[in-house]
């Protein structure tokens, strides 16, 4: 239920640019609050137990190429007809986001089948740097930004997992709270100005005894209300995440998952100055190591993934460190199940 921060560190991007114009303008780049990649690959399975469950997400993120609507890498922005069309830039963008994500799971619920209802909230602090060289704009410099603050706020009211021995079923709804600092040509935005809301279900298959493989296929849709103070409301989008987890041992783990994000929906308001016809677009892929430090107790994962197609958006490598930890609290006690 994480986004990218690449979302944020381009608001600043384009904040920088947008300073020089007498009105700032709205980013064309609308990605949604919520992108494939992040969760990890079992983060959706059935939990099985009931509780308490804490994920710290540590994730490192950098870009520097920028590919346009057709796909094409570009060192130049087409984006500010007022400045006479063409921008030319290099750019250095880097940031690091450290999300908990607190989820609790009930006992099973018998008249839903034993399903399990599972309560999930996601706050993050984000800090963002970038250096960016307009051409003549910039007289041949660069200006650099910077920003920290707390960013958008995740949470999943409604989430029903349901678990068997071959297969699990997650699905449910979950928004974005645009709670982090936003404002249109601001060079230190922290969040992405608009909520967002996201239908999801993540279906997994256990071929092997013990659930020793897991693979998973998981399909969202995202639709969006308006920015805070601009008429723009981004388009709906329509994203599919996959992934392959492999444990070798008791305690070592090995995964590998992509994912796509497609723009569906036209960009719409008063101020969307850009082609709406134009959908942007990018998928992502990369691979992790886990390894349970104390079984049942804490487990951590080290991953890699880097986007690719991309339309509207710059190409991003992102390093990240997963923590798991169970603390066996709010569990049901045994002896209120026996009565």
């Amino acid at each position: 239920m994480k986004r990218y921060l690449i979302i944020v560190l381009l608001f600043n991007f384009l904040g920088l640019n947008a300073q020089t114009l007498p009105n700032p303008l709205v980013s064309p780049i609308q990605s949604g609050g919520y992108l494939p990649g992040i969760m990890g690959v079992r983060d959706y399975a059935n939990p099985g137990t009931d509780g308490l469950f804490v994920l710290d997400y540590n994730i490192f993120l950098s870009a520097s190429n920028y590919y346009d609507r057709n796909g094409d890498k570009k060192n130049s922005l087409d984006l500010f007809p007022e400045l006479g069309g063409s921008i030319p830039f290099e750019v250095d963008i880097s940031g690091y986001i450290n999300s908990f994500m607190f989820t609790y799971a009930s006992p099973k619920l018998s008249f839903l089948g034993d399903a399990q209802y599972l309560f999930i909230v996601a706050p993050n602090i984000a800090t963002t740097n970038t250096r960016v060289g307009l051409g003549q704009l910039t007289n041949g410099g660069t200006i650099d930004g910077g920003a920290s603050g707390f960013g958008d706020l995740t949470v999943a009211p409604l989430m029903l997992s349901w678990g068997s021995e071959k297969f699990d079923l997650t699905t449910g709804y979950l928004f974005v709270a645009p709670t982090g600092k936003y404002k249109t040509g601001g060079d230190d935005n922290v969040g992405i100005g608009y909520w967002s809301h996201v239908l999801q279900a993540a279906a997994y298959y256990y071929p092997l005894p013990q659930k020793a493989t897991a693979i998973l296929v998981m399909p969202s849709y995202e639709f969006h209300g308006k920015l805070k103070d601009a008429d723009v409301k981004p388009g709906s989008r329509f994203l599919l995440e996959y992934g392959i987890s492999q444990y070798l041992s008791e305690r070592f783990e090995v995964t590998l998952q992509g994912g796509h994000s497609w723009q569906t929906g036209e960009d719409s308001g008063s101020a969307v100055y850009w082609d709406k016809t134009v959908k942007d677009q990018m998928s992502t892929f990369g691979g992790g190591l886990g390894y349970w430090l104390m079984p049942d107790k804490l487990y951590a994962n080290a991953k890699y993934s880097t986007t690719y197609n991309n339309k509207q958006h710059f190409k991003a490598d992102a390093y990240q460190i997963q923590l798991l930890f169970i603390p066996n609290l709010f569990k049901k006690k045994v002896n209120e199940e026996q009565d």
